[in-house]
């Protein structure tokens, strides 16, 4: 047995060699999101509409660079998601969104040196704060009615996502993503939005996708984007 410990204990080593020899390092995003739903009622086509969120929406990732072709990047995110949709009887807009933290695991091609490459992978959801909203335009003009809750049981729990995009020199940085899982919970059944016995399997498509535009930095170079003045005054402390 002795032998296969000192086997393995050379292998760890080795391995933890090889990922300290590589260039690791943070980086700090955040996004504008323009969110496109495809959303149906009982197998009617509502009328969906873009929604653009830019609060909150903010990621830290860890990239791990095997040479400057190839790497892989995980990290965290808290975002702002949800859609926006419209109903004839009654005419009524509402929108349904949530808090989420994110974990994405993704591969990188291009040229690290000069900051371009593409990327894809894909990432886990919590959704962890539900709001929802929603405005009458007709009998009862000009009410609104809003549900706010933690953990909300009328949204899925997780939901899994794959994404695209792509890194320019400069720090812009232009994505795509799909989800693959409901964002609300048709299982539900109960109060919402002030009316009672809601069954949420009256959603019976729930199709949402995002584009993204966000600018990179790393976070260990964050000082060169600060002006001399203030990176002097850093330095001096």
């Amino acid at each position: 047995m002795r032998p296969s410990i000192f086997i393995l204990i050379a292998l760890l080593l080795s391995c933890f060699q090889v990922l300290t020899s590589q260039d690791v390092y943070t980086v700090s995003n955040g996004e504008l999101l323009f969110q496109f739903p495809d959303t149906q009622i009982d197998g009617q086509d509502v009328s969906d509409q873009m929604r653009f969120t830019m609060f909150f929406n903010y990621g830290q990732n860890w990239h791990l660079d095997f040479n400057n072709t190839a790497g892989i990047f995980t990290g965290i995110a808290v975002r702002n998601v949800g859609f926006i949709y419209d109903e004839d009887q009654p005419l009524q807009k509402t929108i349904r969104r949530s808090y989420t933290l994110g974990v994405p695991l993704a591969l990188k091609i291009g040229s690290f040196k000069h900051h371009f490459y593409l990327f894809g992978g894909g990432e886990y959801e919590l959704l962890f704060h539900y709001k929802a909203k929603r405005w009458y335009s007709h009998e009862r003009e000009g009410t609104k009615i809003k549900d706010s809750e933690w953990f909300s049981n009328k949204t899925n729990r997780f939901v899994p996502s794959v994404f695209a995009g792509i890194q320019f020199p400069g720090g812009i940085n232009l994505k795509l993503k799909y989800y693959l899982d409901d964002f609300l919970n048709t299982g539900y059944v109960g109060r919402d939005l002030g009316i009672d016995n809601v069954s949420f399997a009256r959603y019976t498509k729930q199709e949402m996708f995002y584009f993204s535009v966000s600018w990179q930095f790393r976070t260990d170079k964050i000082r060169k984007y600060l002006p001399p003045a203030t990176r002097e005054e850093i330095a001096q402390k």
